[in-house]
This record gives structure tokens, sequence and C-alpha cells, in this order.
């Protein structure tokens, strides 16, 4: 069973080799800390979670560091318009967003989360080594990168040069080349900044993210994650910066990118204004739903959000919550027959389909279904026998929990009691059937199945179990 990735970097499926065994150093562009984060973000964090999630389970040791952009244009923006400062703003708006990861159960799973403000001297650094090396040159106080120095600087996007000129390009007429980035940035009057040898001044976006992950990792590391939207020319700079100081490469050996989240067309984001914020899906939604929304979406592609997307996923968590109840309420002391030594054949068949699907390119969406089809045949055991052994009902919990922490679900705790409601309808209903009076008795069963049990007579007394 091998673990293969797409990776951008060579446009092709490969088989996922870690630099140093079953160790894996793995980097994920994080937020930049101006407003609360949104579900488009949600969908790149938890994805790559799962992702995390699954080389655990496959036996690696990952160190897993998302970054922190503490210091932006956004920020310094922002922080004017609330009249305050940039430190201030953007330490509210960390607190925020550690609360939003902790409920959504990927804050759990970070080693690592750096902020660019602790790391101002090893960017100065970086850069100055790039100054020295050729790949920047300095004006006035402003420090650019010389694109035309770095022969690969399109091998991650395959856009050419030309191309580049049409997306995203800083304004200054002085650089050499249009699409020259910034290094580091003059500071303006009034604006957070630091000493350097070119004056005050303050990093520019790319730079933050190469000096932690070489002061971190190295000059090279495993895995590199983002959204898609990060290609160019986010990523495609750091390559450029990295590669030129360290002289190493690749920077990264995989590189893997998310989807997007759309909204009535268009990207989820802060600047159209078009956005959910996570706090507020969590108003009415549980955080395994938004979760298994993700997973229901392969990692690389887009998700065309509606609200009605979220009535599903709680359905579907709904069900499956619902036949780790029946395991547990319909287990009872006896021994596993044949019919029971058959269906876990079919559980680990089922298994290695599910992590079949996992190892190919993380395929959640196809895992999940594997998920839903032991559901099924867990549900039609059950119905079958009428009761399962507790051995293989332990067992089969089991099964669901191991794999469903692979997507971030199925960790509550199962409800082993029927609700006091539904036992007063069970009582209910006895005394009717006792007395003769079935047309109330049959009266009864449907309220007890409008609130999502079914009640089954059997020789020993009513057995009941939850409608799924």
């Amino acid at each position: 069973m091998v673990l293969k990735v797409y990776n951008t970097l060579t446009k092709r499926i490969e088989e996922f080799i870690p630099l140093n065994d079953k160790n894996v150093n793995m980097f994920v562009c994080g937020q930049t800390v101006y407003d609360d984060a949104h579900l488009g973000h949600a969908k790149t964090y938890v994805q790559f979670d799962i992702i995390v999630r699954w080389l655990r389970y496959l036996g690696y040791e990952v160190v897993y560091v998302q970054n922190i952009t503490d210091v932006d244009d956004k920020i310094i923006i922002r922080a004017r318009e609330r009249n305050t400062t940039p430190k201030e703003l953007s330490e509210f708006y960390i607190k925020r967003f550690f609360e939003d990861m902790e409920k959504l159960k990927v804050k759990q799973n970070i080693n690592k989360l750096p902020r660019s403000m602790d790391f101002i001297p090893q960017i100065i650094e970086q850069v100055q080594e790039l100054i020295k090396k050729g790949y920047a040159y300095v004006v006035d106080g402003n420090v650019y990168f010389d694109v035309k120095k770095f022969k690969d600087y399109t091998k991650l996007s395959g856009m050419s040069l030309e191309e580049l000129k049409k997306h995203r390009i800083e304004p200054d007429e002085r650089k050499k080349n249009p699409y020259d980035f910034s290094l580091w940035k003059k500071a303006k009057a009034g604006e957070i900044s630091w000493d350097s040898p070119w004056g005050k001044g303050r990093p520019g976006w790319h730079i933050e993210d190469t000096a932690m992950t070489v002061s971190i990792f190295g000059a090279q590391y495993d895995l590199h994650g983002g959204a898609n939207e990060l290609i160019f020319p986010h990523h495609t700079n750091e390559i450029a910066q990295a590669e030129s100081a360290t002289g190493k490469k690749p920077l990264v050996k995989y590189w893997l990118h998310s989807g997007v989240l759309n909204i009535k067309g268009s990207k989820m984001s802060k600047s159209l204004g078009n956005f959910i914020t996570i706090r507020d899906a969590l108003k009415n939604y549980d955080p395994e739903e938004l979760r298994l929304l993700y997973a229901s979406t392969h990692y690389r592609g887009p998700i065309d959000y509606e609200d009605s997307m979220l009535d599903q996923a709680r359905e579907k968590l709904n069900s499956l919550y619902n036949t780790l109840e029946n395991v547990e309420h319909r287990s009872e002391e006896k021994g596993i027959d044949s019919e029971e030594r058959e269906f876990l054949k079919i559980m680990e068949d089922i298994r290695k389909k599910f992590e079949y699907a996992m190892n190919d390119d993380f395929n959640t969406s196809l895992a999940l279904t594997h998920l839903s089809e032991l559901s099924k045949e867990t549900n039609k055991l059950i119905d079958s026998k009428g009761s399962i052994s507790k051995k293989l009902a332990t067992q089969i919990i089991t099964t669901f929990k191991s794999l469903g922490n692979v997507f971030g679900i199925l960790e509550k705790k199962i409800e082993k009691k029927i609700p006091k409601e539904v036992e007063d309808l069970i009582f209910q209903r006895e005394r009717a059937r006792k007395i003769g009076d079935f047309k109330l008795s049959d009266k009864i069963r449907n309220e007890i199945r409008k609130k999502g049990y079914i009640i089954e007579d059997t020789p020993t007394g009513p057995r009941v179990r939850k409608l799924v």
C-alpha cells in the first residue's frame, strides 16, 4: 500500500517518499490576521488537517508548521481604520483565529504556529544573503528580488514571464523588471517598522515564510501546502527566494494545493465581501458537520458553497452516529457466530478500500463513500440478526472511530440511553397493547418513529433502535 500525491511542481502523481525515512516536515500557509477567518479558509485548514491525520495514521512522524502573518499591508490599513496598532489588531484576531481552529479540531494537530514579527532578524539575514549573491537590489530603502536572475522562476506556475505581467504586480517604476517583487519595504510615516541595513522598514509578504521554514526545517523539506490561488505569486516567490539564498534545490519536494471555496460563482473572499465567518457558521452547525462537508470533496477540487450543503452534511453525520448508537443498543453478551465472522471479513475489506482511497492523493470523497458503505453493512447485519455480540460491537465501533478520526468526525461520546420521552411512549404503548387498544398502540408507534426511533415487537419484549 503506497501513498501517492499530486505534486504541483512536477504536474504529476508521485509516490510519497520523504527526505528522511518516516519523518515528514510540512508547512502550510496560514492566516493573515486582520479579520476573522471564513469558510474558504476553513476548507484549506481542515483539508490539510485531514492530510496530516492520514500521514500520522500511516505511521509518519509529522512536524506540522502553519505560519501566522501578523505584519502586512492589510493589517496596517485595518489598524489605522480602527485607531489601533497593528500589533494590537493582530493579537485580537490571532486569539479569535485560534479559537476557531480549536473548535474545528485543527489547531491541536499543528506543532508550531510561528509569527512573522518573531522572525525579523532571520528575514533581514535572508535578504542580506540575496543581495550578496546578486539576486536582489536596493532602491531607496526598498529591496527587490531580480526575477530574471532566477532561471526556474516559472517552474511552479507554468506561466511565461509575459503572462506574469498581468498578475498582481507591485508598482514601482524604479524596478529593473515589472515582475520583480518586494523583499523589504521602506517604512512610510507612522507605519510599524524595524531597523535594517537599508533603513527602517518591514518585510515583504513572501520573505516571511521562507525565513521561517529555513530556520525551522533547513534548506529543504518535504511538503508545502496552501490554496491554489497562492501558486503565483506567493509560492513561486518562496521558491525563488529560498533556493537563491541557500543554493539548494528543490526547496520543497512535494507541493500540494487545495481548491478554493466559491459562493454564487465567485471565490469566497474578504476583499469581495462575500464571506461567511467560521464563527458565524458554528452558531448553526457542529464543527464535525463542517469537517464532513470539506471531506466530501477532494482537496484539490473547488466547493461551490450553498447552505444546503451543510444540511446534507448534518444528515450524513447523523446517519453515521445513528449506526454507532444502534451497535451500542443492540449488542448482547454472547459469542461471535459464523455470520458475524463473515461480517468481520467484510469490514476489513471496506477498511482496505478506505485506505486505498486515502492513499490515492487523499481521496476523501471516495473514502467517505466507503465509510457510508460500512454503515449500511452494519445496519443490514443488525436488522437481519436482531442483535450482535458485544465483542463484535466493540470491533465495529473501534473501526468507525479509527476511520472517522481521519476526517475528524465520530469523536463524540455515543449516546447509549434512549431519551426519557421515548421511554415514556414505549411504556404507554405497552400498556395500550395489554388492554388490546391496538389503534392507540399504532398511533404511539408513529409518534416514536417521528422522534427518530423504530420499535420492534419480539418474544422477549419491545426492541428499540434509532432510525437511520
